[in-house]
């Protein structure tokens, strides 16, 4: 019987538990002699995964057993690229805050808020100053909210600082802020009403005011009440009110009168003098409210008229105490008309310009100077004749009676120039 090969060529052989033919055992025995000793080799170097070592996904774990010790060797399947390094957690930011940086008229009691990019494990409150009374809350992962109690003083420049780096803020993923958020905003104006209201408790306006409600609750009701008025009643100081100061008082508006005012009180206080409200005005007022510190001259008011011979008369507290002849400017250069308040005074001055006919001139030594409209001031001047117009827009006086008129006028007296009666009248 001949076995066929795959070669097609006959090999002996015998079936059925026949003996092989020798030449067949002796390769076949090789090759159990080759595995046999591979084995030997493997466990006498085996292969563990140390405990230290993460195990990589991308490596598949096979097992050999040897004298009853398990093998383990990791081998990467074929065609697999070596995985990417995890990402560095990225720095923590401020998204977004609220006030914004720069932001103005921002209201006294608006929550603070400030969005982060990634969820807080630890959020330290930021840093506010001038200080706010108030709390600092959670109301996110990412969101911290500042909750005011009380309200800073009207255009306050608020600070917010969040400290950079260990001592700010940190994400769930240990980043921090790579360095400090900066930010400030101007609070709102307060109530042109609640100036008036001090200012005429403390006698800068020739109105008094009777308060009639309380002041809003809270832990700083004097603050809160800058915004938000108390109701009460103004009524007028003096019995002899001239008509034309009357008509310059509007409640609750920055007529000229409470301008005036503010004038008078910051120049009474050592303050600089401005003509619009600043922010060192509302401290000021409080303090002098809580101080009761009133108006140290009193309320002078002063009234041209042009009618000829033209003429100023000086009121004080309720009582015309001077009056003088004047002069008001030529056709050329007019005296503005109209009211308005002192807002810069010299003893003595040098003054230049030109006259209508272009010449050139210069005065040394003008004595008892009361600017009250740009270049026009009420002041002494040497002439021949007063009564009539011949300045080129202010307001002279005999320099002796310039001197008096100095003592009832100060910074922020309102002046009425008035024109010339219709004639018929």
């Amino acid at each position: 019987m001949h076995v066929v090969h795959g070669n097609g060529g006959p090999v002996p052989g015998r079936r059925n538990g026949a003996r092989a033919n020798p030449l067949v055992f002796s390769m076949f025995a090789a090759v159990v002699l080759a595995i046999a000793a591979s084995a030997v080799l493997l466990a006498a170097r085996p292969t563990f995964l140390t405990a230290h070592r993460r195990t990589d996904p991308s490596l598949t774990l096979g097992a050999a057993g040897h004298h009853g010790v398990a093998v383990v060797a990791a081998t990467r399947r074929v065609g697999e690229t070596p995985p990417a390094p995890a990402p560095r957690a990225a720095p923590l930011r401020a998204l977004s805050t609220w006030p914004r940086n720069g932001a103005l008229g921002v209201p006294p009691l608006q929550p603070i808020e400030v969005v982060f990019s990634s969820a807080l494990a630890v959020a330290p409150p930021p840093l506010l100053n001038p200080p706010i009374a108030g709390r600092w809350e959670k109301v996110s992962p990412t969101e911290l909210e500042f909750k005011p109690t009380a309200p800073p003083l009207p255009l306050a420049t608020e600070h917010l600082v969040i400290p950079g780096g260990r001592r700010g803020p940190r994400s769930r993923d240990g980043a921090t802020l790579p360095s400090s958020v900066s930010i400030k905003w101007q609070v709102a104006n307060g109530s042109v009403l609640r100036i008036q209201q001090i200012l005429a408790q403390l006698g800068f306006l020739p109105v008094q005011f009777s308060q009639t409600g309380p002041l809003p609750g809270g832990p700083a009701p004097e603050v809160a009440a800058l915004f938000h008025p108390p109701h009460g009643d103004f009524h007028w100081r003096y019995r002899d009110i001239p008509a034309s100061l009357q008509r310059a008082w509007v409640p609750g508006a920055a007529d000229i009168m409470t301008r005036g005012a503010i004038v008078a009180f910051e120049r009474a206080n050592k303050m600089v003098a401005y003509t619009t409200v600043r922010p060192g005005l509302w401290p000021a007022l409080l303090a002098a409210e809580q101080a009761g510190t009133s108006n140290p001259k009193g309320y002078s008011y002063a009234m041209v008229s042009e009618d000829q011979p033209e003429s100023i008369a000086i009121w004080h507290d309720g009582t015309i105490v001077y009056r003088s002849v004047v002069n008001t400017g030529l056709p050329s250069d007019p005296t503005p008309l109209g009211t308005f308040f002192i807002y810069l005074r010299y003893r003595s001055q040098t003054m230049q310009g030109y006259n209508p006919n272009g010449r050139y001139y210069i005065d040394h030594g003008v004595r008892w100077v009361n600017y009250f409209d740009g270049s026009d001031a009420i002041h002494g001047f040497i002439r021949a004749s007063y009564g009539f117009p011949q300045s080129l827009g202010c307001v002279e006086l005999p320099v002796g009676n310039a001197a008096v008129a100095w003592t009832w006028l100060h910074y922020g007296t309102l002046v009425t120039v008035s024109p010339p009666a219709p004639a018929g009248r």
